[in-house]
């Protein structure tokens, strides 16, 4: 883990979130195909008492896994003073000093996606890929929407880097707008991050 920094930005000039405290970790929260099965028999031989909770664990963990493999980054879970990302990224609103400091995006990149639905989690730069949780990205999905009349779920995508962005789009095209600007924008902030 990199130590706090004392500046207000990062060398390569992105500025730290604003408010005081927070900061960003991570956590393993890989769900695969065998955890949900084992839960599942873990259902089937529970007594009626405790089906219930594991019903709901294992729905709770099968949306994770589903959201994680449409590549969805969004606040999947809160607790006091913590949200956490789909992709295992962490705010911590009352960070330690052995904590990475929160850095959010540019103000300008800000401006450029005013007028799309922001969670605070998607200001926060430093998610991993998804559906890999593996390397880090600058391009996110972060929203969709069910249009009944093309019965098709349509994904909103943006770059923490440059601001662009793609409204209502397919999955593979939100897909093919992230790992096109994880090329292309990635590298600007990602070899700075070793300077």
């Amino acid at each position: 883990m990199k130590p706090h920094k004392d500046e207000g930005s990062t060398p390569a000039g992105v500025p730290h979130l604003q408010e005081v405290g927070y900061t960003v970790t991570y956590e393993d929260v890989l769900v695969t195909a065998e955890y949900l099965k084992q839960l599942k028999a873990e259902i089937k031989a529970a007594d009626v008492r405790a089906k219930y909770g594991l019903f709901r664990t294992s729905l709770f963990y099968g949306n994770l896994r589903r959201w994680q493999r449409q590549g969805w980054h969004c606040e999947y879970e809160s607790g006091p003073g913590t949200t956490h990302c789909t992709c295992g990224l962490v705010l911590n609103e009352n960070g330690t000093a052995d904590q990475e400091l929160a850095v959010v995006i540019s103000k300008n990149v800000q401006q450029k996606l005013d007028g799309i639905e922001l969670e605070q989690i998607h200001l926060v730069r430093g998610h991993n890929s998804l559906p890999s949780l593996k390397g880090e990205t600058v391009a996110l999905i972060i929203d969709f929407i069910y249009k009944e009349d093309i019965i098709e779920y349509l994904w909103t995508a943006i770059c923490q880097q440059c601001g662009d962005y793609e409204v209502e789009v397919k999955n593979a095209d939100a897909k093919s707008f992230v790992k096109t600007h994880n090329r292309i924008c990635g590298p600007v902030i990602f070899n700075k991050k070793g300077e």
